[in-house]
């Protein structure tokens, strides 16, 4: 997945269990949901979800919980990372993105604070046809991703430590440039391509079962 496809998953996974709320699925789960239904409800939460994203800088973000942002992006500006700036998601309330950039190894990091799942590190290269190489410290929450996605799911580790692993372990390739500048309309850009192929593909019945049934297993979003 690329640096927008997590925050991008736990909207239609919210979406999903909204969706569930509302038909009172949990009380049809325990008598078997139809396929059929499934697919309905995978089709209803993506249908909400925003085609494009517009991020807007901010100066002052107010972070819930600054010392879990620190965390992450102390190490790596001391790693030789530069400050792209904290941006908030018009679309999506309540989240914050600290990016941040290695020009020499093409790597960009998205610190993230989400009013429910909170705080993560998702760092990605791009490349040249098209494809994204990517770690994250998010559950792997059983979303199937587009076939130009590589993911590496990693537990929490010191943030320079799973730079280093997304370096050793992405395939080799012809990666984009990154750049503070350039960040926030690859983010942009990079939304609007999974989006569309997200939709292009639809959420399967299985997809949305496994949701349904963190939903009525009580878990948190994103946990």
């Amino acid at each position: 997945m690329s640096n927008y496809t997590y925050v991008l998953v736990l909207m239609v996974v919210l979406a999903i269990w909204w969706l569930f709320g509302k038909k009172i699925l949990g009380f049809l789960l325990v008598r078997g949901v139809a396929k059929g239904a499934l697919k309905e409800i995978g089709k209803s939460a993506l249908a909400q979800q925003p085609d494009w994203i517009t991020l807007t800088k901010i100066s002052d973000p107010q972070w819930r919980n600054r010392a879990a942002i620190e965390e992450w992006t102390t190490p790596l500006r001391a790693g030789g990372f530069i400050d792209a700036g904290v941006f908030t998601v018009d679309k999506m309330p309540g989240v914050k993105i600290n990016i941040l950039v290695k020009p020499t190894d093409c790597v960009m990091a998205n610190v993230y604070e989400h009013p429910q799942a909170g705080t993560w590190i998702e760092l990605v290269s791009h490349y040249r046809n098209g494809e994204s190489a990517t770690l994250t410290t998010m559950k792997d929450l059983g979303m199937t991703r587009p076939s130009w996605i590589t993911s590496i799911f990693v537990g929490k580790a010191p943030a320079m430590e799973l730079v280093q692993r997304l370096m050793t372990e992405r395939r080799t390739g012809e990666l984009i440039a990154v750049s503070p500048e350039r960040a926030p309309r690859q983010f942009e850009e990079g939304y609007a391509k999974y989006m569309l192929g997200k939709k292009n593909m639809g959420l399967s019945a299985e997809e949305v079962a496994t949701q349904v049934k963190r939903w009525t297993e009580g878990k948190p979003v994103g946990k």
